[in-house]
């Protein structure tokens, strides 16, 4: 819910983003009667890189906290047994070595594109670390729940922008 909140509120701010992300929206889903199949929602890679920049933006978690349960290096650091490790990925996400402009709403930065496409979006195809950015967690501890979720932000945010144009005309949004 919170994420998908999110999402409607960055395009809502960024109205040039929402028209881009409404014409792939209309062009694989054209009337309210187009049913919502497995073939079609595959054919929206501008939807999903506006989820992931929205999830970029507006996290749902803060970090990761783990229990070390044999002697690691992290960094160069000797990390004891049954330390607590967390890592705050919240920070990361808006670290310019790693995301340009990482305050700025820019679905293009997820969008993988030609060698021609990519001089005309210079953001596109930048790599960041991998591990940077893993809002649902990853390896045997990822959320299994990822699929589903992704899937309901992608259902609503399309049917949401097919029917309704999105505005937002008070201040940005403060996070506690």
């Amino acid at each position: 819910g919170s994420s998908t909140i999110f999402i409607l509120y960055c395009l809502a701010k960024n109205p040039d983003k929402q028209e881009l992300l409404r014409q792939e929206i209309m062009n694989i889903l054209p009337s309210k009667e187009t049913p919502f199949t497995d073939e079609n929602m595959k054919n929206m890679p501008y939807l999903r890189a506006c989820i992931k920049e929205s999830m970029r933006l507006y996290p749902i978690v803060i970090g990761t906290v783990r229990k070390v349960h044999k002697e690691i290096v992290l960094s160069g650091y000797q990390v004891p047994v049954n330390s607590t490790v967390s890592m705050i990925s919240m920070f990361e996400l808006r670290n310019p070595s790693q995301f340009k402009n990482p305050d700025t709403f820019m679905p293009e930065r997820w969008l993988r594109v030609s060698k021609e496409e990519a001089e005309k979006c210079p953001i596109a195809n930048k790599t960041h670390n991998p591990y940077a950015f893993i809002p649902f967690g990853f390896g045997s501890r990822m959320c299994v729940g990822r699929r589903l979720a992704e899937l309901e932000m992608e259902t609503l945010v399309s049917r949401i922008l097919r029917n309704f144009k999105l505005e937002w005309h008070h201040g940005d949004i403060k996070i506690k």
